[in-house]
């Protein structure tokens, strides 16, 4: 049995070397496919006797099929033109012809028979420009030869504009190897839109992180600009590339990629008008109003108002004053050394650089000006894949924003950290001078609460008990919020617990006098004394009548603080019994707003006016706080215990 075994390896192992290599022969073994790149014979005009196979071609010009006749002495030429050609083939295959890109449209007979189409015949509102491949009607059993004619439409429209003819490489043969040809060449074709599908995609991606950050800081648009902008762009790249790529109607495209245009322009003023600091003047209103007539033109040409030559001289002129007010703007801010225009400067000088040279040989095409450019673009790279100018400094502006905002979140989130220390700071200051337990206040029972709105408030008050007795009791409202309003409040306190005083109207007279000229808005203000035997006076300074046992008193009304130097406060008097409950509040409790837009107006706040002071406020804050609130009750009762809420 071993050596059975030791046989049979000894034998596999002499197979190989009995084997021989294969040999390939380019002469017998070629591959069945040829290029039709040549001369094709070439007439324009229309005839259907020109598809027979039978017809005489030998007096029609000889043209290279893989240039455009534009390019051979047809300059500007549209209408029908044809093409024909013959193949030889050998029997026994499937065979295929691929035919390279045409403008428009054309239609396919072989040996005078109609096999397909390409495009749109006489209709210059459908664009195509994509190879196609065409299979051969039967296989020929033997050898046989293949009479091609070709029905070539091009739209006198677009004959200005773009080539005539075919303008690419075209193969003939079996039709498993023309499959291969026609999927390298749509390979190849993506291959020369990398740079702008990378750039749509990357535009895309950054424009929704931006927008991400405009929603987490809706205050600051210039995140939401700038979002609309990379996503119009974005847009406006991948109907560029579908206008490559597939048969769409030309106005359809014009009109929504006019409409992308004017939209992303618009949001570059935008942006632009806020980072840099520039007011919208009447000028800004003028060159984004022009953006309008951008998409507008297309139905110029639809409805042959006007030439498409026009319409488009009008649609580039309606867009230039924008990047014109861009560039300007962004140059006079750098010119005053703006930090952020220094920044900007050059990735939109790049970014909007090319687009308005673009528009410059444009309009001086159209005016006959020039005949060497219509755009003005050369490949920065052609491997591995094509860089096209446009889309690498599309993506450096991309960067360069995004860095640039980037730069302006960590600053603002810095200057809100700031603020915040600030905040805290004021609060604290500010719960020292409003404390939350009032004085003792012998013969008054007192309950205070106050809750401002943010972290510091604009409502104040203040109680001093007098030695005689006496309460005087100061509250109000001032102003405007935030910092500004608390340092105000924080002065006002400083004052009244200064004032020497206990006169309601002199106390007003006094605070008005240290407010003018030293605070930007105004204060209100009430101030009451009550006496032990339980009378009342008050002066007011706009501000709202307290509530004595759930009715309004009438008082005098007057000057808020801080308005006119020397304004005078009169007084009215009432009479207060032991168990009299006096309430004062802010506005902010009249002024509470729940989700329906309804106030807690001043009905509500009368009838629960003789309830506990933290009652008042809850009601008034649960149905919507939108200011601050402070409510003071007081109640006179010779032997009362102060109560704090």
């Amino acid at each position: 049995m071993k050596k059975l075994l030791v046989l049979l390896l000894f034998q596999a192992a002499l197979i190989p070397c009995a084997l021989h290599a294969q040999t390939f022969n380019l002469e017998t073994q070629r591959e069945p496919v040829v290029s039709l790149d040549g001369l094709w014979r070439f007439h324009t005009g229309d005839n259907p006797a020109w598809s027979s196979p039978a017809f005489d071609d030998s007096n029609w010009l000889l043209l290279r099929s893989d240039k455009s006749w534009s390019e051979q002495g047809y300059k500007d030429y549209g209408g029908f033109a044809w093409y024909r050609f013959t193949v030889a083939v050998p029997g026994g295959k499937n065979w295929s012809v691929f035919l390279g890109p045409m403008e428009s449209g054309y239609q396919l007979f072989v040996d005078g028979h109609l096999i397909g189409s390409c495009g749109a015949i006489q209709n210059f509102r459908v664009y195509a420009a994509s190879s196609h491949a065409f299979a051969m009607p039967t296989a020929a059993s033997g050898p046989h030869t293949f009479h091609f004619a070709i029905r070539a439409w091009h739209s006198p429209v677009w004959a200005m504009y773009a080539p005539g003819g075919f303008f690419g490489s075209s193969y003939f043969g079996d039709s498993r190897l023309i499959a291969q040809r026609a999927a390298t060449e749509r390979s190849l074709r993506w291959n020369t839109l990398v740079d702008e599908y990378t750039y749509a995609v990357l535009g895309t991606l950054v424009g929704l992180v931006v927008l991400v950050l405009f929603f987490i800081r809706r205050e600051e648009r210039e995140y939401l600009w700038f979002a609309l902008l990379l996503l119009a762009n974005a847009i406006d790249i991948g109907l560029t590339i579908s206008r490559l790529l597939a048969q769409l109607p030309i106005p359809v495209l014009d009109f929504i990629d006019g409409s992308v245009e004017s939209a992303a322009l618009f949001a570059a003023l935008a942006f632009f008008s806020i980072v840099l600091r520039v007011p919208r003047s009447r000028i800004w209103w003028i060159v984004a109003g022009l953006l309008l007539v951008n998409p507008i033109t297309v139905f110029l040409y639809v409805f042959t108002i006007t030439s498409v030559g026009i319409a488009s001289l009008l649609s580039t002129l309606s867009v230039i004053p924008a990047t014109i007010w861009i560039l300007v703007t962004l140059l006079k801010r750098a010119l005053q050394r703006d930090k952020d225009a220094l920044i900007l400067l050059v990735p939109t000088l790049l970014w909007q650089g090319f687009p308005f040279i673009d528009n410059i040989l444009l309009i001086t095409w159209q005016l006959g000006w020039q005949r060497w450019a219509l755009r003005w673009g050369f490949p920065l790279l052609r491997k591995p894949f094509v860089l096209m100018p446009d889309a690498a400094v599309g993506t450096i502006f991309i960067f360069a924003l995004l860095l640039f905002l980037i730069r302006r979140f960590s600053l603002a989130r810095r200057e809100e950290e700031r603020l915040s220390r600030e905040f805290e700071a004021a609060h604290n200051v500010q719960t020292l001078l409003i404390p939350s337990n009032p004085p003792a206040t012998p013969g008054f029972s007192v309950e205070t609460v106050y809750l401002p709105a943010t972290e510091v408030g604009g409502d104040f008050f203040h109680i001093q008990p007098g030695k005689d007795g006496s309460l005087l009791i100061v509250s109000g409202d001032v102003s405007g919020k935030g910092l500004k309003a608390a340092m105000t409040v924080s002065a006002i306190i400083g004052a009244l617990r200064n004032e020497p005083c206990r006169q309601p109207a002199t106390v007003l007279a006094n605070l008005n006098r240290i407010l003018h000229g030293h605070i930007t808005g105004f204060a209100t203000c009430t101030a009451a004394l009550i006496r032990a035997d339980g009378s009342l006076t008050l002066a007011n300074a706009g501000n709202l009548a307290p509530y004595l046992n759930g009715k309004e008193l009438a008082i005098e009304p007057g000057l808020p603080l801080g308005i006119l130097a020397n304004t005078t406060y009169a007084e009215t008097t009432h009479h207060l019994s032991p168990g009299d409950r006096l309430t004062f509040v802010s506005d902010g409790v009249v002024e509470a707003t729940n989700p329906q837009r309804e106030l807690f107006g001043f009905d509500r706040t009368q009838s629960i006016s003789t309830q506990p002071a933290a009652a008042i406020a809850s009601a008034a804050q649960t149905h919507g706080q939108q200011d601050d609130i402070s409510v003071i009750a007081i109640t006179m009762h010779p032997q009362a215990a102060v109560v704090t809420a």
